[in-house]
């Protein structure tokens, strides 16, 4: 089997973002590769395919775990590694070598490194959060790549972290927990164990929360235990959303909640727990999904598949994109990794 059609079979895509342009769509997967689609190539119609994906693949194939868009630059979370790449819009190209890379620190008990799960900016303060595989998230400056100080709390590995305009952290962990932070205050200010409620509660599928979502008044999370919406201030569950599988993704898009994980379909939901689509999805499992609703209203849904899902209104499937077999690229890619590296801007990080 060529390596192309074996990728093309085990495809299993991570982590998307779009750029702060809001013209192109960035996908990367665990092979360690990079895809690039300009947003325009999707008003073309849906009889009419887009034109050819650009592809990057990454020097060291690295896993591409959580990706995220700062200015002109991606950043790409990986295995113990957070770095940055610059991003030429008018020349459609992104940097083969790494602008900057911050190391994640590794605990004196650690067996191995660990992962970048989580990826979230705030772009008021130009500051990173990264939810990882020792359990800890690290908050860290953009403008001199230091770990100002980190999270400690959870006892297994973070799977999602998200912030709100008030200021506060969320975090959703294997340990079943979900855990709100201040970056004004050491300790977490409240938490959540959705698995100890009777009615979020599934045996079968375990404690873990794989995803957490919020916005000023509400806070959206699932995993083992059904999907749920909690009221902010007081935490209560208000609403269960009886999406059938695991949850990975979830997210407050429009007036409504989207939902997807190990299932054949996405679902999309009122907050008050009404189901409004039921998408069909050809991924063994989601993973990521991605929206915009300006200057192109776009989503794309992505996991353990060789294909883009997008969506134009949210509610209906109007095409499908596949990744390899429709990139251009690769010539290119193997020609830069010909050339000399240039040197890395290697932050120095230290736990503050």
């Amino acid at each position: 089997m060529k390596e192309t059609d074996l990728k093309r079979a085990y495809n299993n895509v991570l982590a998307q973002a779009l750029s702060s342009s809001q013209q192109y769509l960035f996908s990367g997967n665990l092979f360690g590769d990079i895809f690039v689609l300009r947003l325009k190539e999707l008003e073309k119609g849906t009889e009419e395919p887009p034109g050819k994906l650009k592809i990057f693949p990454q020097r060291s194939a690295v896993e591409i775990n959580c990706l995220a868009f700062r200015r002109d630059f991606l950043i790409v979370g990986t295995v113990g590694v957070v770095y940055g790449l610059q991003w030429n819009e008018d020349d459609e190209k992104l940097s083969t070598n790494r602008l900057w890379e911050v190391k994640i620190p590794m605990q004196a008990d650690a067996v191995e490194v660990p992962d970048v799960n989580s990826l979230w900016l705030s772009a008021d303060t130009d500051t990173l959060f990264a939810g990882c595989g020792d359990g800890i998230i690290y908050q860290i400056s953009l403008e001199d790549g230091r770990v100002e100080r980190d999270y400690r709390g959870h006892t297994d590995y973070v799977h999602s972290v998200v912030g709100n305009s008030n200021g506060q952290i969320f975090s959703g962990a294997e340990d079943g927990t979900v855990r709100v932070w201040t970056t004004k205050q050491k300790e977490q200010t409240s938490m959540i164990e959705p698995y100890t409620t009777p009615k979020l509660h599934r045996p079968d599928w375990g404690k873990w929360i794989g995803s957490v979502a919020v916005n000023d008044d509400w806070l959206l999370c699932g995993g083992g235990p059904r999907a749920s919406i909690f009221h902010l201030r007081s935490l209560e569950s208000t609403c269960v959303l009886d999406f059938p599988g695991g949850v990975h993704v979830c997210d407050f898009v429009d007036d409504g909640v989207f939902i997807g994980g190990e299932h054949n379909h996405v679902q999309s939901y009122t907050l008050n727990g009404a189901l409004q689509a039921n998408i069909p999805v050809e991924h063994t499992a989601c993973y990521s999904i991605v929206w915009q609703t300006s200057p192109i209203k776009i989503m794309s849904i992505a996991g353990f598949s060789n294909r883009l899902h997008i969506l134009k209104d949210f509610r209906f499937l109007d095409s499908k994109i596949d990744l390899y077999g429709n990139v251009e690229g690769e010539d290119d890619a193997a020609e830069g990794d010909e050339e000399e590296l240039e040197e890395i801007e290697s932050f120095k990080c230290s736990a503050a």
